[in-house]
C-alpha cells in the first residue's frame, strides 16, 4: 500500500513506532494478546471476544459460495434491497452503495440508519415492499432502532404478500433474540456471524460483505486482495497500517486529537465509516481522538494546531482539487499522511489499514478499543421516555424551542447563537453540530452551510452527524473523551410522522425521545450542550437558525 507524508508526519511516527516497538505490538497482535491494551479480568474477557476481526477474510472467503449462491437467487426476485440496522451494521454497507453505486443486473441498495419518520417516509416512497428483500443487520436483534424498522416495514409487505417472512433476512450472532425472531416470522434467510467480532470492526464480515454481495459487488475480488494485503501487514512488509495508528497515537499524546480525513468527494462517504471506527474505539477515559470528516476544505486556511491530516489519494476528477490543497498543507506545520486506494477494489484493504491502525492507537493511549462504556446512557434514558409515552406521559422538554445544560444558562440565547457560540470555544474544543432530521437534499444543503460557517468562524473542528445515527458513531466520543466538545443538538417536527406497529409511540415519539435523552446524557457528563428544536415547515424554520449565522 503507498503512503507517504511529510516531515511533521515523520516525527510522530517515530516516536508513535517507538511505543509500538517496545509493545511488541505486531506479534502480538496477531496473536491476541489482550494485555496489549488491558490487564484487568473484565476487560480482557471483553478483549478476547472482540479480536475475530484482525483476520477474518479467510473466514467471510470460506462463507463465500453460499453467500453468492444466495445473492444470485435474490437478484431475480428484488428490484431494492433496504438495509434495516445501526452503526457498525450499516455503514460499511453505505460505503459500499455509494462508492460502487447501482450495478447493471441487480438490485439497489438503500440503507436505512435512522427513525427520523420522514426518512422512513422517503424508504418506503421508493420500493414496491413485496418486490423488496429487508435485511435485519443487528448483533443483538435488541436494538431499538432496527426493530422498530422491522415492525414497520413487516406490516408493510403483510398488506401485499401472505407470507411477509420470505421477503426479510437476518445477519447476525450465534444464539440472539434477532434468531428467534427470524425463526418465528419464517424469514427467507439467515446469516450467523462470527460472535467475536464488535459491530465497528464488522466491515470485512457477513455484516459488510453480505449487502455487498446482494447489490452486485464481486466479494470475491475485494476479500482476496484483502488478504494479500492482510498478509503483508502480519508479515512486517508492509508497514502502513501501524505507521499511520502509530501517527494517531504519538499525535494525540502530542495534543494534535483532531484526525482530519481528506478525501475526493466521490469517497467521500468513507469518512462516516474511518469516524464511527476511531470516535468509538477511542474516545474513552476522559481521552479521545477526533475524527473529523466531511469538513470543508480551503487553501491557506489558519488551521488550530491540534490537527493531523490523513488524505485518502483516489483517482477520479476531484482528486486533483484534494491532492493540491494536501501538498500545501504538507509544506506547513501540520502532520500530513497520505494514502493511496488504487481502485474500488482496494476498499477491503482500506478497512483492514484503518481496524489496525485504530488498535495500534489504542494500545499507545492505553484503552480499550473494543468496548462502549458510555453508550449505554443515552439508551437507558431514552427507554424511560418512550415509557412515559406509553403511560400518557409527554415531556413538554421534548419540543421546547431552546434547551442548555446548566454549564450555559445565561451565556447562550436563540437571538445571539451565533456570536454567544462563537464566545464558547476554548484550548483544543471542538463543537458537534447533530441534526435528528431527515437527510434531505434540502435539509444537507442548509446544515452544511451552517457547519461551514462555523467552521470558518470558529477555526474549530466542527463534527457533523445525523441522528440517531451518531449515537452509535461519535456519541461514545462525545461523553468519553476529556470535555472538549460544545454540542448543538437539532430535533424537529414531522412533516408526515409514521406510526410503529404494536407500539403507543410513533416514529416522530422515537426520534425525538432519542434527541432529548442524548441531551439529557451530554448534560448528565458535564458537557455543553444546546438543544434547539425546529417547528414545522421544517426547511424554513433550519432557514432561519442558519440565517443567524
Amino acid at each position: 500500500m503507498k503512503v507517504t507524508y511529510n516531515e511533521a508526519a515523520k516525527e510522530l511516527i517515530e516516536k508513535g513506532t517507538k511505543k509500538l516497538e517496545s509493545l511488541n505490538f505486531t506479534p502480538r497482535f496477531y496473536s491476541h494478546d489482550a494485555s496489549l491494551w488491558k490487564t484487568d479480568p473484565d476487560a480482557v474477557k471483553i478483549i478476547n471476544n472482540s479480536l475475530g476481526w484482525s483476520e477474518v477474510y479467510d473466514w467471510t472467503l470460506n462463507a463465500l459460495p453460499e453467500v453468492i449462491s444466495f445473492a444470485q437467487e435474490a437478484k431475480k426476485d428484488y428490484k431494492h434491497v433496504v438495509l434495516m440496522g445501526m452503526g457498525g451494521s450499516s455503514l460499511a454497507p453505505e460505503v459500499f452503495r455509494v462508492l460502487f453505486g447501482k450495478q447493471e443486473g441487480w438490485p439497489e441498495l438503500i440503507v436505512l440508519d435512522s427513525t427520523n419518520p420522514d426518512w422512513i417516509a422517503s424508504v418506503r416512497a421508493k420500493i414496491v415492499p413485496s418486490k423488496t428483500l429487508f435485511i435485519f443487520a443487528s448483533k443483538s436483534g435488541g436494538t431499538v432502532e432496527p426493530s422498530s424498522q422491522f415492525a414497520y416495514f413487516y406490516d408493510e409487505v403483510s398488506k401485499e404478500s401472505k407470507n411477509p417472512g420470505h421477503n426479510f433476512i437476518a445477519i447476525t450472532d450465534p444464539g440472539t433474540g434477532l434468531q428467534t425472531i427470524a425463526k418465528e416470522h419464517n424469514f427467507r434467510k439467515v446469516f450467523t456471524n462470527r460472535a467475536d467480532i464488535g459491530g465497528r470492526f464488522s466491515a470485512l464480515s457477513l455484516f459488510g460483505i453480505v449487502p455487498a454481495a446482494l447489490c452486485g459487488i464481486d466479494v470475491k475480488k475485494l476479500l482476496e486482495e484483502t488478504k494479500k494485503q492482510g498478509e503483508a501487514f502480519k508479515a512486517g512488509s508492509d508497514k502502513a497500517a501501524f505507521e499511520l495508528g502509530a501517527l494517531m497515537g504519538a499525535g494525540y499524546g502530542a495534543g494534535k486529537d483532531k484526525l482530519t480525513l481528506v478525501m475526493p468527494k466521490n469517497v467521500g462517504t468513507f469518512g462516516l465509516w474511518v469516524e464511527q471506527l476511531v470516535a468509538e474505539s477511542t474516545g474513552k477515559e476522559g481521552k479521545g481522538i477526533v475524527p473529523v470528516a466531511g469538513e470543508g476544505l480551503y487553501r491557506n486556511f489558519d488551521y488550530k494546531d491540534d490537527r493531523i491530516f490523513v488524505c485518502i489519494s483516489f483517482d477520479c476528477k476531484d482528486n486533483d482539487r484534494v491532492k493540491e490543497i494536501t501538498s500545501e498543507l504538507a509544506k506547513t506545520k501540520h502532520p500530513v499522511f497520505e494514502v493511496q486506494m488504487c481502485s474500488l477494489y482496494a476498499l477491503g484493504a482500506q478497512f483492514l489499514l484503518w481496524e489496525i491502525a485504530t488498535a495500534a492507537s489504542g494500545a499507545i493511549l492505553e484503552i480499550n478499543p473494543f468496548d462502549q462504556p458510555n453508550v449505554q446512557l443515552a439508551k437507558t434514558i431514552t427507554k424511560g421516555l418512550l415509557a412515559d409515552l406509553a403511560s400518557g406521559k409527554k415531556s413538554e422538554e421534548t419540543s421546547a424551542e431552546l434547551l442548555l445544560s446548566d454549564n450555559l444558562k445565561g451565556k447562550v440565547s436563540l437571538s445571539s447563537l451565533a456570536s454567544d457560540l462563537i464566545a464558547l470555544p476554548k484550548g483544543k474544543d471542538y463543537i458537534a453540530l447533530l441534526a435528528y432530521m431527515h437527510n434531505s437534499k434540502e435539509n444537507d444543503a442548509v446544515l452544511s452551510c451552517l457547519r461551514d460557517e462555523i467552521f470558518t468562524r470558529t477555526k474549530r473542528a466542527v463534527l457533523f452527524g445525523y441522528g440517531p445515527r451518531y449515537l452509535h458513531s461519535t456519541g461514545q466520543l462525545h461523553k468519553g473523551d476529556g470535555n472538549n466538545g460544545i454540542f448543538i443538538i437539532i430535533s424537529a417536527d414531522a412533516e408526515q410522522d409514521v406510526k410503529i406497529p404494536a407500539q403507543a409511540y410513533s416514529f416522530a415519539d422515537l426520534v425525538n425521545a432519542q434527541a432529548l435523552a442524548d441531551f439529557k446524557a451530554l448534560r448528565e457528563k458535564g458537557r455543553r450542550v444546546i438543544k434547539i428544536h425546529l417547528k414545522k415547515p421544517v426547511l424554513n424554520s433550519l432557514k432561519k437558525i442558519s440565517s443567524l449565522f
